[in-house]
């Protein structure tokens, strides 16, 4: 099912976010890459807002809190306020049990946010119910051995997201999904995904919008997750070519996204022919 009241009726000349009431915009690689924004992603946001469409973020990135998330993309002069964002640690959160005893790889926002939810934090391999499994950059091979320890003991497998790797500055460095790799070939097991490409982060997303006056479109960089994540909960999918899919790769995209831009920016201009 779609999300949308009405539908806006539009004329060519009309910019594309005229189509629509609320935009759900990932982070990496639509507003920023790496510690830099993207060129006009600050003045894209501030003109949705000015335009009334409702604007939220979904990332994938488990490193940091809502609050800080809004904080850093304020330092780079984009206007974010905290209840804007979800992430997935957030999304992690919800799919723990109260009580849960988890061995967890991940910065202090993912362990905040289980912790917030009443899963006991543990140290032991052998005391875990469940492996949560998020981005850290000082990941070591004693966590990863002592996970893999848990795994094998029949615990539970749970990752942020699956996130290959990461845009920065110059080359894309190792995301989630890397980490997550190493124990699936070293326990032969699966996880349970709490980010994109599921719907979930998309769907709190869209909660924070109080009533859209039309429907809501996503927008991301990636296609095995944000515009899987975008098709599974019904919305409009735009691809953006600054960050991890190249042109090429766009072109044989699957799903394929209902629109693919340049930049974000392109939301202020006419629909792509």
């Amino acid at each position: 099912m779609g999300f949308f009241v009405t539908r806006v009726v539009t004329t060519m000349t009309d910019a594309l976010i005229d189509r629509y009431g609320a935009v759900v915009l990932d982070v990496d690689g639509v507003l920023m890459r790496g510690r830099e924004p993207v060129p006009g992603a600050a003045a894209t946001l501030s003109a949705l807002r000015a335009r009334g469409v409702g604007v939220a973020l979904a990332t994938n990135n488990a490193s940091r809190s809502p609050e800080d998330i809004a904080g850093w993309l304020g330092q780079a002069g984009l206007a974010v306020e905290p209840w804007m964002v979800a992430t997935s640690s957030q999304a992690t959160a919800r799919m723990m049990r109260g009580g849960e005893r988890a061995f967890v790889i991940g910065m202090p926002a993912l362990r905040h946010e289980l912790a917030a939810a009443d899963v006991r934090l543990v140290d032991a391999p052998d005391e875990a119910d469940t492996v949560v499994v998020g981005i850290d950059p000082q990941v070591c091979y004693p966590a990863l051995r002592d996970a893999a320890a848990a795994l094998f003991g029949g615990a539970r497998f749970v990752a942020t997201n699956l996130d290959p790797n990461l845009p920065d500055e110059d080359v894309p460095r190792p995301g989630n999904g890397a980490i997550v790799a190493v124990l699936r070939v070293t326990t032969e097991r699966e996880p349970e995904v709490a980010g994109k490409p599921g719907g979930e982060l998309i769907h709190a997303a869209i909660a924070t919008f109080a009533d859209p006056s039309g429907p809501v479109l996503t927008v991301g960089d990636r296609v095995d997750t944000d515009i899987v994540a975008g098709a599974a909960v019904g919305c409009d999918t735009a691809l953006v070519l600054t960050g991890a899919t190249s042109a090429d790769g766009a072109a044989v995209a699957e799903p394929a996204p209902t629109w693919l831009l340049d930049d974000v920016s392109a939301l202020l201009k006419p629909p792509p022919q």
